[in-house]
């Protein structure tokens, strides 16, 4: 039983020796940026601290008076060719801030190509990559990561600095105040040491590639191409003369032994 399990352990190394591994690397951001939109009215500036949704003016101020708060956040993107990148989510938190009433805060996400620099024009760039519904007491949406593999995938370079970034708005009208503070979280990337979609090389340890025929390798100028061919069958035995096969066979009678008759 004991040796079976060794058996089983070394076939079981020996079996994942020869095939890649995938690396996670979790990206902290590179930028934060809170951006107030003055309601009503059309004025922008840029806050110190990170937040989504509507923020209602107090000191008597009329319902709907306020501000909206977006953020943004990029990251740089580790330097690897788009096919090697296997998977990529984002996630973050947050926590009610100034939250009253049942009706949930729908947020968005959208994400955008960033440059790592913090502009009023990242509030409203990208494409939307995920939505979901917050309320003033529990909030288990910020839980959830986001599957954002199509958009790295797509800025991803071999060599050389990219930015992804993501928006977080708030997307419905909802009434009365629905602000949340949020922390930005890490961007995870996986990265495969192969192409995606290409199965890994593997062989024995120490063993050497095997030899591949190919239909387009040529030896030189003008020869024609190689081609795999099937291995001859073995030849046929060469027959002998007539005369030959007596003697051969008068020889051996003589040269055997005759029992003894009863």
């Amino acid at each position: 039983m004991k040796r079976n399990t060794w058996l089983l352990l070394t076939l079981t190394l020996a079996s994942t020796a020869g095939f890649a591994t995938d690396r996670s690397i979790p990206l902290s951001p590179v930028l934060q940026s809170s951006w107030e939109f003055v309601t009503p009215g059309t004025g922008a500036r840029l806050r110190p601290h990170m937040g989504v949704g509507f923020w209602q003016r107090a000191s008597g101020a009329k319902p709907g008076v306020g501000a909206n708060y977006v953020s943004a956040i990029e990251y740089q993107l580790p330097e690897a060719a788009p096919a090697r990148v296997r998977s990529a989510s984002f996630q973050f938190s947050g926590r009610p801030s100034q939250c009253v009433g049942s009706e949930p805060v729908v947020i968005e996400v959208f994400a955008y190509a960033g440059n790592g620099k913090a502009e009023v024009g990242d509030t409203q760039a990208g494409s939307h990559v995920a939505r979901f519904s917050a309320n003033c007491t529990d909030n288990p949406a910020f839980a959830r990561p986001i599957d954002v593999t199509a958009i790295v995938r797509q800025l991803s370079v071999p060599s050389g600095i990219r930015h992804v970034g993501f928006n977080i708005r708030k997307g419905n009208n909802r009434q009365g105040p629905g602000l949340f503070d949020l922390t930005a979280g890490k961007l995870t990337v996986v990265l495969a040491d192969h192409p995606v979609g290409e199965a890994p090389m593997a062989r024995a340890p120490g063993a050497p590639p095997a030899a591949t025929a190919t239909g387009n390798a040529t030896t030189g100028p003008g020869s024609r191409p190689k081609v795999a061919t099937a291995a001859p069958p073995p030849a046929a035995p060469a027959r002998m003369p007539p005369a030959y096969a007596a003697k051969t066979a008068a020889i051996q009678r003589a040269a055997t032994p005759r029992q003894a008759t009863p």
